[in-house]
């Protein structure tokens, strides 16, 4: 009797996966799909916040320093469309910032899944030549929030009378 003999492979037409065990790794890989896409998305919304309330930031420090540069008023305010020059009520989609000879010097828009809105005097920061700003007590927030997603869907950007920005983050149920 010999010991030593090893197992035969099985013939060509019985290798490889069965149909049962391909649409098992089909249906598992479909479960982890429909758990991560929604993370996914919400890390897209937090992105997009985020970089949103850095640009808004970021033009209102560039306002305050155009206006110690340039020693002359400097306004951030919302703006008609992409190409205006000058400030206009109505949403917040789009925003410039002017000189004194309302000359636009930088503009911007948000994403049409952002929503703006703030407590500013006429939707308007004005820099003094002395870099401070025209905004009374209580009227120096702007808000973001994102029309999509869930979590954390909101940014509060609170600016103070020297031009000191602070970024809060907001959940679904804070104003």
């Amino acid at each position: 009797m010999n010991l030593d003999r090893q197992p035969s492979l099985p013939p060509a037409s019985q290798r490889g996966f069965s149909l049962i065990e391909l649409m098992m790794v089909v249906v598992i890989l479909a479960i982890l799909a429909s758990i991560a896409v929604p993370s996914m998305q919400n890390i897209i919304v937090q992105n997009r916040l985020a970089s949103r309330t850095n640009e808004l930031v970021g033009a209102i420090q560039f306002a305050r320093t155009e206006a110690i540069k340039r020693n002359q008023r400097i306004r951030l305010c919302r703006a008609a469309d992409a190409t205006a020059t000058a400030c206009t009520s109505g949403d917040w989609q789009h925003w410039v910032i002017l000189n004194a000879a309302n000359t636009p010097l930088q503009r911007g828009r948000l994403d049409a899944t952002l929503t703006l809105n703030g407590t500013l005097a006429n939707d308007t920061i004005t820099f003094l030549p002395s870099g401070l700003n025209d905004i009374t007590a209580n009227k120096n927030t702007l808000t973001l929030r994102s029309t999509i997603g869930s979590g954390a869907t909101g940014r509060r950007i609170e600016i103070g009378l020297a031009g000191r920005t602070s970024i809060t983050r907001l959940t679904a149920n804070e104003s």
